[in-house]
């Protein structure tokens, strides 16, 4: 039997698996957004890529175009660094940031101007909705603890499903996902 190492994960430990963020990040819509107005949004980067870059601290920075040939090079150089700095994964990476880009676009029926018109109602607490969803989905939170505790009452007046705590179906919804 091999002594497990503190720092690898262990059985219990919060591991996240980001792959399974767009059905969680759905999965609290529909619990939480009676209009679900928000739908996913496909992002391409673009074909040529700007490198902006500085060889030295007193260098004058310089501004490379890469095509799909230079994206592909580095992009497989970086890998084989870190592939080299890790053993082959044999060495954990301590002190790492990821980054996560989610992104949706927020539909409404009407224009913005119609909206708060003729339907009386302000897109803006509608947008706040789903960017606290989303958020709470991504740093799995309950929507209410990502808000100021000066904003709560305005917010709850606004979107009271955000603070069900009564064990309904929203909230056991929510506490499968975390």
């Amino acid at each position: 039997q091999q002594p497990q190492d503190a720092d690898q994960p262990q059985e219990g430990d919060d591991v996240v698996d980001y792959t399974q963020l767009p059905r969680d990040v759905d999965a609290r819509f529909e619990a939480l957004d009676p209009e679900s107005a928000p739908r996913p949004t496909i992002m391409s980067p673009g074909e040529v890529w700007t490198k902006r870059s500085q060889r030295g601290l007193l260098a004058q920075p310089s501004e490379a175009s890469w095509r799909k040939a230079e994206q592909k090079r580095a992009k497989d150089e970086a890998f084989d660094l870190l592939d080299a700095l890790t053993k082959s994964g044999a060495l954990p990476v301590e002190h790492a940031s990821l980054h996560v880009v989610v992104a949706a676009t927020h539909c409404f029926d009407k224009t913005v101007t119609e909206t708060v018109i003729q339907n009386n109602a302000n897109p803006i607490e509608k947008v706040e909705r789903s960017t606290l969803i989303m958020a709470s989905a991504v740093h799995r939170v309950p929507p209410s603890a990502l808000i100021k505790d000066s904003q709560q009452p305005r917010v709850k007046a606004a979107s009271p499903a955000l603070f069900l705590e009564d064990g309904g179906a929203a909230a056991s919804t929510i506490d499968l996902l975390s």
